[in-house]
This record gives structure tokens, C-alpha cells and sequence, in this order.
């Protein structure tokens, strides 16, 4: 479904000129057809080629994130680096083994690859959407009941191993019906596949009937799109109402209260990030292949490409929504880039001037060290070893348990409305 190439020409009178090429040359398109020009093929090949780079070199980074740092394996967490594990298949096999067929129009990486390709590309499609099916219903347990357990760590790899399976199954006629085929030519004559010994990969349901292709295609696309744009819609509304609506007793009148909305705004656009990016990269593709059949085989090339690459891009996207929004995966960004010689020069000159990066510890200023100990379930202590610093220290102390009296002194709903807001305090965003 994702990597199946474009239709073979059609063999039509109004292509009598291709056969006349192709009686003397080998070559299966002409050199005056579109995706032959070089200006086509560039922009094909430049459009794949940053793709491959981006969604390869983030999803990396976010699994090399959660791996290497201990504090890094969360649940959340785990389900990001599932997802990441979903686009980096995407990314090695989708992109290239879609892009190079369709350029040559026919199958160059052989008969075992042709089933496997198209089998475990598809696989990796579904588990990237099941995966942010996970997050976001992860997300509204959380958010809608705070004052229950969370799910285990434990608990989250069954979900994972759930979703893997699932969506093997799902997928499992893809691979099953998925083989390589010599077209005839017009009329049942030699064509230049069968002159040639060329093959395109493609999946062949004449065995069972046409009709299947078609229910299966649709079948695809209501559990790969329709399905979790539902769940994301629903539940990613009903997180934003609740923290939206809900606010703690005197929001918005001390700094950590500042801190705590700006979470919420934060949060609400996160979410309303990830619907609009899912939406907007998989609703061409999917209508593409639903009406692929009407559209001719001259425009082919112009329509399908745009579309596909628009999909496969959404593998660049998720590291950006689920990261960069995360200040815990920022810094472990940050962790790897220092490594790196030209960074590093850059975050020592910066560290000269009371700029660093880190998880826990951190240059002091005029040259003491402190130590920052974080709850994010409680308001942010600060413990240092500064003298001076412990007027603050005992500030934000008297300040926290005036605030708590505060909630304890309200009405029935202020405990709900507390674990409400430990709920997105903990959510890295």
C-alpha cells in the first residue's frame, strides 16, 4: 500500500510512440517522460533525500535520548520512543524503496524484498498511528482521572507489544498478496518488462477477486486515519477543555501559578499540533488512493508524488511535536551535542558566562556550585549551598505551604483540582 509502485504505463494507442522506443532500447521509459526530465527527478530525489535525513537523525536522537539516560524511561516516554521506532522504519524502507521504483518504474531490488518491503513498511505506518493512539489516550486517563494509579512502565510495554501485534495482523495481506510480475504488453503481445526481464512489485488480489483490493484499501485506511483521528480528536478535546476549564485558587497570582498556565497553554497547542499535522499529511495520501484509479497515467507522476512525500514527512515531524516541546528531551539534545567538537567550544565559552545545560547540576554564580533538586509533582525547591541564596529558599518554602493551607481551606473539589495540576505538571511539554 505504501510502497507499491506507480501503475505500469497503460497500454494505450495513444503510447504507440513508447513501444517504438522501447523495440529499440531497453530502457522502460523514454527520455522525454516525466519523471526521466531532470528537473522531475531532482526535485523528487532532493524531496526524498531530506526527508530520509531529518526523520532518520530525530527519531535517532530520540531513542538514543530515553536509552541513555536512566531518568529519561518514563511511560510517556516509552510510547515516544515506540513512535520514533515506527518512523525510522518508515524512513529506511518507505521513502527509499517507494521513491526508486517510481522513478525507474519498474522493481530493482528482487523478489524476496518485493513481500517484505511492502509487508514491514506497512507495519511501521500503522505502528507509528497506533503509537499516537497510545499517547493520547495515556494522556486522558491522566488528565481526566488524576487521582488514579498511573499505568506501569511495565504495563506500557503489554500496550506497545499490543500495538505491534495488532497492527501485524492488520497489515498481514500486504505481505501475503504482494509479489513481482512481468506485464504483458498491448494486446497480449511482448512487453518491454518481459524483453528486457524487468519486474514490478505489486499486490495481486486477482486470485481472491478485485473487489477485495478495494474493501482492503478502505479497510486500510478507516484503521489507519479515519480510526485515530477520531481517538486523537476526542480525546485531545476533552484534555483541553478539563485543563482549560479547571483553574487552581489563585492562578495566575504568584510565578509558579504563571508557570502552571503557561503548561496548560503549552499542552493545548502541543495537542492541537499533533491532530492538525496528522490530518494534513495523511488526508491527501489517503484520498489519493482511493480515487488513484480515475486519475490518468500522464498526470500520475504530478499527483502522486506530492502527496507521498507529504506523508512520509510526517516521520520528520513527531521528534519536533513530542521533543522540542520537551524540556527533559531538550536537554538531553543538549547532553549529545556537547560532545560534539563544534558545540562544544560553543557551550564552554558559554559556560563562562553562567550558561549550562544538564539535568541536575549546574555552574552557581561568582563561582559556587548548586544543586537543583526538582519534584514535578510539588513546587520546584531550591537547595544551595550559597549562603546568600537561603533568604529565597526559605521564601519559596512559606510560600508553598501558604498555598497548600489555601487548598486544604477550599471546598470538596480543590483536591481534585490539585491532582489536576499535579497531572500536567508531570506531563513533559
Amino acid at each position: 500500500m505504501f510502497t507499491s509502485p506507480a501503475p505500469e504505463l497503460n497500454y494505450t494507442d495513444q503510447y504507440d510512440d513508447i513501444f517504438d522506443y522501447f523495440n529499440e532500447s531497453c530502457e522502460i521509459l523514454p527520455a522525454n517522460y516525466t519523471t526521466r526530465k531532470p528537473t522531475f527527478s531532482t526535485i523528487v530525489y532532493l524531496m526524498y533525500s531530506t526527508i530520509f535525513f531529518i526523520a532518520l537523525l530525530g527519531n535517532v536522537f530520540v531513542c538514543y535520548i530515553v536509552l541513555h539516560s536512566p531518568r529519561m524511561r518514563t511511560v510517556t516516554n516509552y510510547f515516544i520512543m515506540n513512535l520514533a521506532v515506527g518512523d525510522i522504519l518508515i524512513t529506511l524502507l518507505c521513502v527509499p524503496f517507494t521513491s526508486v521504483p517510481l522513478m525507474l518504474q519498474y522493481w530493482p531490488f528482487g523478489s524476496i524484498m518485493c513481500p517484505l518491503v511492502n509487508y514491514v513498511s506497512t507495519l511501521s505506518v500503522f505502528v507509528s498511528a497506533y503509537t499516537l493512539v497510545a499517547i493520547s489516550i495515556d494522556k486522558w486517563m491522566l488528565i481526566m482521572y488524576p487521582l488514579k494509579p498511573r499505568i506501569s512502565k511495565r504495563f506500557a510495554t503489554y500496550i506497545i507489544a499490543a500495538v505491534w501485534i495488532f497492527a501485524g495482523i492488520t497489515v498481514l495481506p500486504t505481505g501475503v498478496f504482494s509479489t513481482v510480475q512481468q506485464p504483458e504488453g498491448p494486446d497480449g503481445g511482448l512487453s518491454v518488462y518481459q524483453k528486457c526481464n524487468k519486474y514490478i512489485c505489486r499486490e495481486d488480489y486477482s486470485s481472491i477477486g478485485e473487489v477485495y483490493e478495494t474493501t482492503f484499501t478502505i479497510v486500510l485506511m478507516i484503521l489507519q486515519y479515519i480510526i485515530p483521528l477520531i481517538v486523537l480528536l476526542f480525546t485531545y478535546t476533552s484534555i483541553a477543555a478539563v485543563i482549560w476549564c479547571h483553574r487552581i485558587p489563585g492562578e495566575a497570582e504568584n510565578t509558579r501559578d504563571k508557570r502552571m498556565a503557561r503548561s496548560k497553554k503549552k499542552m493545548i497547542k502541543m495537542m492541537i499540533t499533533v491532530v492538525l499535522v496528522f490530518t494534513m499529511c495523511w488526508l491527501p495520501y489517503n484520498l489519493f488512493m482511493l480515487f488513484q484509479i480515475h486519475i490518468p497515467v500522464q498526470f500520475y507522476p504530478y499527483v502522486y508524488f506530492p502527496v507521498h512525500g507529504l506523508a512520509m514527512s510526517h516521520a520528520c515531524y513527531n521528534p519536533i511535536i513530542y521533543c522540542y516541546m520537551n524540556t527533559r528531551f531538550r536537554d538531553g539534545l543538549f547532553l549529545i551535542l556537547r560532545t560534539l567538537p563544534c558545540f562544544k567550544r560553543c557551550y564552554v565559552r558559554k559556560s563562562h558566562g553562567s550558561m549550562s545545560y544538564g539535568f541536575q547540576h549546574h555552574a552557581g554564580i561568582e563561582g559556587t556550585d548548586s544543586t537543583t533538586l526538582q519534584r514535578n509533582n510539588t513546587f520546584t525547591t531550591y537547595i544551595t549551598l550559597n549562603r546568600k541564596n537561603r533568604l529565597s529558599t526559605y521564601q519559596n518554602t512559606t510560600r508553598s505551604s501558604s498555598f497548600n493551607r489555601s487548598l486544604h481551606n477550599g471546598n470538596g473539589n480543590n483536591r481534585n483540582r490539585k491532582s489536576l495540576n499535579k497531572a500536567v505538571a508531570d506531563e513533559p511539554i
